[in-house]
């Protein structure tokens, strides 16, 4: 009876390379879509982390600055105007050489006026100052605390003292910008001055005249050290 002939081992091994050959090229596309599938999602994945990464840096930095622009407001705020505060006619601010006849004032003690070319040192002076030193004084931008010095004259220049010790020095020059002094003639026993300003007192209130120089520190019509 005629029927179909064995295949041969060499037809067999053949048949065998041509399926492996169909095999291989169904699944080397899968192979490379999977691939290209997975760099995309890597990508994507990585932008996100870029994004990510800006998106803290940018807020971050926007919030130190809000912080610091926050602290720069508030320790840059003036107080507003004292109770006891009140404001003086300005009398100019003239400069004349040291030891020259000083003008009379409308104000005794007077907050501005003609003045001399030399402040007196910031701190507690021992004997009086000159207006005419003071007044330089107070066109640099600092305060000036007047007490009258009788049977008390030594408890309150240490009060005085004390309050300088606590003021805080200006951010411009880095100083506490008070000058203490001792004066004849007040009518209260402490006067505080600044430029056109003047607050009396009953007593050297520490809460009081320290705001009264974070009111008035670096106030003057020439400021400087």
């Amino acid at each position: 009876m005629g029927g179909e002939r064995p295949a041969s081992a060499l037809e067999l091994r053949a048949g065998l390379r041509r399926l492996y050959s169909c095999r291989a090229t169904v699944i080397a596309p899968e192979v490379g879509l999977s691939s290209k599938v997975n760099k995309r999602e890597q990508r994507r994945a990585e932008r996100k982390r870029s994004s990510l990464i800006w998106n803290v840096i940018v807020l971050g930095t926007l919030g130190v600055a809000l912080v610091l622009i926050a602290i720069y407001i508030v320790v840059t705020q003036r107080p507003g105007a004292l109770p006891n505060e009140t404001v003086v006619p300005d009398e100019g601010k003239a400069v004349i050489a040291d030891n020259a006849p000083l003008p009379v004032y409308r104000t005794n003690p007077p907050s501005s006026g003609t003045h001399y070319d030399t402040p007196a040192p910031w701190g507690s002076a021992a004997a009086p100052v000159s207006p005419g030193n003071y007044l330089n004084n107070l066109a640099r931008g600092g305060v000036v605390f007047l007490y009258r010095c009788d049977e008390q004259c030594a408890e309150r220049r240490q009060q005085l003292e004390a309050i300088y010790a606590k003021a805080p020095k200006e951010s411009q020059f880095n100083t506490v910008k008070i000058l203490i002094s001792p004066h004849d003639g007040l009518t209260s026993p402490v006067l505080a001055l600044a430029w056109g300003h003047e607050m009396k007192m009953q007593t050297a209130d520490e809460g009081a005249l320290l705001t009264w120089y974070r009111r008035f520190v670096n106030y003057g019509p020439s400021n400087g050290p």
